[in-house]
């Protein structure tokens, strides 16, 4: 395979020199934000940090305290509207970018403030995902992400047209008027979430593989192998994915040339380790994982030095790879493809824990199965009643309809280690979602809330 490469010196770097630079900016940061953020100070404070101990990337996860999104939302509603750890950069009379986050977590909604130059920055690592994912220069482009105050959308866009695509914000349009514009456009990819572009096939129909779109430039949600497969057969095209948290306010893990893998070997979500100190830890102990292992993802960021975001616990979830686990050898650290979920997305039901992406990855194996959703409820005995309500790519009546409802039901059965009831609806019967999808309702009498 022909490897691209954004910024050869740091992709083929050693790992002692991507560690060096790492504590490098590490020190100065922490220096800088403890003579002028006072959110940072005073919560340092508290756990009795000396910055000037900090001389490793071990030291620096052992001993700086983490912050949760919680924290960050306190500090707004203290000091509304901003908070205290915006302070200085509002001191400095330059012009700010505000974003805020969705509110999806139910933690409510954070506002993050960036100066031009932390912006430019984020278009500057997405060139690794634009090279990486063999983008080039003046490519049509759709973004079918809204651009508003949501990081979402307005990153997209800027790093897109910085980088040199043409770019085409299309999500002013619903969808079977994207279809056409595709169709007179002819663009060469779609930058959008996951999600969205299952609904987009779903909506052309058999017209989706006569698009021409080549490359589908997903994220902004976790989705599994089997998910991330079926939009590449449904476009003929090839999806590379991103991560990226509204508190960092930029993609800053990509997949490379390998793309999305399979499920014998999943791809990797390549870190870009000189600009952003990716950890994942164990929730209970604050350990770092090994590779291969699953823990909560840990975030700072080192170039955003007026509003800094320093070991931000995010409450997500992933399998944690470490630098070169992947066949294209680059040094930069990563979470493996098809992992990442939320840590409170996990579901007990009949006092068994069942994560929602183990069964997102079943069922999508399936070529039956174009969409699906899980109703938790509660039966006359306050028992969990968990209901898979099947939504199939054509109509199925009788026989066969019964057929896969209990295939389905063993499956999810072997699976999940608890019993499902099957329904299998008819073709369009659920709603598909426009931006992130929501497959899990808990109506049981002790939840009542949609996840």
């Amino acid at each position: 395979m022909e490897y691209r490469f954004a910024q050869p010196d740091l992709e083929r770097a050693s790992p002692e020199t991507i560690r060096g630079l790492q504590i490098n900016r590490i020190q100065s940061l922490l220096a800088k934000t403890w003579a002028t953020n006072p959110f940072f100070r005073d919560h340092w404070r508290g756990a009795k940090l000396d910055i000037d101990r900090i001389d490793s990337l071990e030291s620096f996860g052992a001993l700086v305290p983490p912050v949760t999104k919680q924290d960050l939302v306190r500090d707004q509603n203290d000091e509304p509207p901003f908070g205290r750890r915006h302070r200085h950069v509002l001191s400095l009379g330059v012009p700010i970018i505000a974003c805020t986050s969705s509110g999806t977590s139910g933690q409510g909604v954070e506002i993050h403030l960036q100066t031009n130059e932390d912006f430019a920055n984020h278009s500057r690592l997405n060139v690794y995902y634009f090279t990486w994912a063999g983008m080039r220069r003046a490519d049509r482009t759709f973004l079918t992400m809204h651009v508003s105050l949501l990081a979402g959308g307005r990153c997209e866009l800027q790093a897109g047209v910085d980088f040199g695509l043409s770019m085409f914000p299309v999500a002013f349009y619903d969808t079977e008027q994207r279809v056409k514009l595709i169709e007179r456009f002819r663009p060469r990819a779609l930058f959008g979430t996951t999600s969205y572009f299952g609904h987009l096939a779903a909506v052309a129909g058999a017209r989706t593989r006569e698009l021409g779109i080549e490359i589908l430039l997903t994220g902004a949600e976790g989705a599994s192998i089997a998910w991330f497969q079926k939009l590449e057969q449904q476009f003929g095209a090839r999806a590379y994915d991103r991560f990226g948290l509204s508190f960092m306010s930029c993609d800053h893990m990509f997949t490379c040339e390998h793309g999305i893998g399979s499920r014998e070997r999943p791809g990797v979500l390549h870190n870009i380790d000189p600009d952003i100190v990716l950890e994942v830890i164990d929730p209970a102990t604050g350990r770092h994982v090994a590779d291969g292992e699953a823990g909560e993802i840990v975030l700072t960021s080192l170039y955003r030095t007026d509003t800094p975001m320093i070991r931000v616990r995010t409450g997500d979830r992933a399998t944690y790879r470490t630098p070169g686990r992947c066949a294209c050898g680059r040094v930069f650290s990563g979470i493996e493809i098809g992992s990442v979920g939320r840590l409170d997305d996990v579901k007990k039901i009949k006092g068994i824990n069942v994560w929602p992406q183990a069964i997102d990855d079943l069922l999508f194996t399936y070529p039956e199965v174009d969409d699906y959703q899980v109703v938790l409820t509660t039966d006359d005995r306050a028992s969990d009643v968990a209901t898979a309500r099947i939504m199939p790519t054509t109509a199925i009546d009788g026989e066969a309809k019964a057929r896969l409802a209990e295939t389905l039901a063993r499956a999810l059965r072997a699976k999940a280690g608890i019993g499902f009831q099957v329904d299998i609806l008819d073709p369009g019967s659920i709603e598909r979602s426009m931006y992130k999808a929501r497959r899990w309702r808990d109506e049981r009498a002790q939840f009542m809330q949609e996840t």
